[in-house]
């Protein structure tokens, strides 16, 4: 017998930062869906064995989630960010001590790299203004390298401590999830000791042991598969049955500009490129989930289910129900019937800017479709 979402709420309640995996805690992530809600809703509609589809994995939350709990994967994703979070919990190494061996040769061919051209980089000047010259060098010759060779753990990790204020980071005194410069808090005459060199080597090995305090246990022969593309053009090979998803927020997150300086490491030098993928109006929007719909029918198997997790748009001196859209697109236009919703406040605070109201609850629906055996 099926559980109500409003029985199911409690599982995700409160604060999972300190039993989820460590995996999940590799870098930060803008819009993050909360780990609680993506494995109480894998577990609850999903059995072991079986195949979820992620189509906007984003901070690879379902994707962990999923194989922990036994089932195989599919993600997607179109930001580079993503993509490295993602597949680094997707494949990552089967032990701290490989991952700490592999860190050493790599950021020590790093450093060597770095010192031979005499700590030049082509960096912007927004760039680097984040870092001491000899930080910044080597931070980019070892993301090249990492890059090249599709190391993705260690990537996520060199990207989880690029920019903080705590002496554990990478980069000047800024802020954590979106880079700003935090000078006027800390000013260079003052805290001298936070502008100077810092080494890659121990702060990066100090983050490996974080990741793996509570390690993720799964099954190495589960489907672990990722692509890297527009939903719009994704082709999904198999049959699925779950698709769960928490689809990008309406013109509430910019995920190119508040990432800039982490894509700018994986190459993007312009932010813009993947913020021109955004929804901005409720009809851009509903084109999207369209598109989700379409996905939706032609691979989620006759008794499979869609779990959307749906953030609100709200403004000032209204809201946008974006939730609204999604059920009218998944009932009136694709073979489809809402078979539960429920409305939960975002408690996550890493999920919003600070002092940024534009989504402060959410909406679950649970869709099944409309001529199913199984119901």
């Amino acid at each position: 017998m099926r559980r109500s979402l409003s029985s199911l709420r409690q599982q995700w309640s409160g604060s999972s930062l300190g039993s989820e995996s460590t995996l999940h805690q590799l870098a930060p992530y803008i819009g993050k869906l909360k780990t609680s809600i993506a494995g109480t809703l894998v577990s609850a509609y999903s059995t072991p064995g079986s195949t979820i589809l992620e189509p906007f994995s984003g901070s690879g939350a379902v994707a962990l989630e999923a194989l922990i709990q036994g089932r195989n994967i599919i993600a997607n994703d179109l930001s580079p960010y993503a993509a490295v979070l993602t597949q680094a919990k997707l494949f990552p190494p089967p032990s701290e001590s490989v991952a700490i061996r592999k860190a050493l040769r790599y950021v020590r061919e790093a450093k060597k790299t770095a010192k031979e051209r005499h700590y030049r980089t082509d960096a912007p000047k927004w760039v680097r203004q984040f870092f001491h010259r000899k930080t910044l060098a080597e931070a980019s010759v070892l993301t090249k390298i990492l890059l090249k060779r599709e190391e993705w753990f260690l990537l996520a990790c060199v990207l989880g401590i690029l920019h903080h204020q705590r002496p554990g980071f990478l980069s000047f005194p800024s802020s954590h999830l979106v880079p700003y410069l935090r000078a006027k808090k800390f000013p260079r005459a003052k805290f001298a000791s936070l502008y100077a060199y810092r080494d890659l080597e121990p702060r990066i090995l100090a983050k490996i042991r974080r990741a793996y305090k509570r390690t993720a246990v799964f099954d190495k022969q589960l489907l672990r598969q990722f692509t890297r593309d527009d939903i719009r053009n994704l082709i999904v090979p198999r049959q699925v049955d779950l698709l769960l998803t928490s689809p990008p927020y309406m013109n509430a997150l910019d995920y190119g500009r508040d990432n800039r300086l982490r894509l700018w490491f994986l190459g993007l030098e312009d932010y813009r490129d993947l913020d021109r993928h955004n929804c901005r109006t409720p009809a851009e929007f509903e084109k999207l989930m369209q598109c989700l719909a379409d996905l939706a029918d032609q691979c989620v198997s006759p008794t499979g289910t869609v779990a959307l997790v749906v953030g609100e748009v709200r403004r000032k001196s209204f809201s946008i129900n974006t939730a609204e859209i999604v059920m009218r697109v998944f009932t009136e236009g694709a073979n489809f019937r809402l078979v539960d919703s429920i409305k939960d406040l975002v408690p996550d605070l890493r999920r919003c800017r600070r002092n940024y109201c534009t989504t402060k609850r959410e909406w679950v629906l649970i869709f099944k479709r409309k001529k199913s055996a199984h119901e």
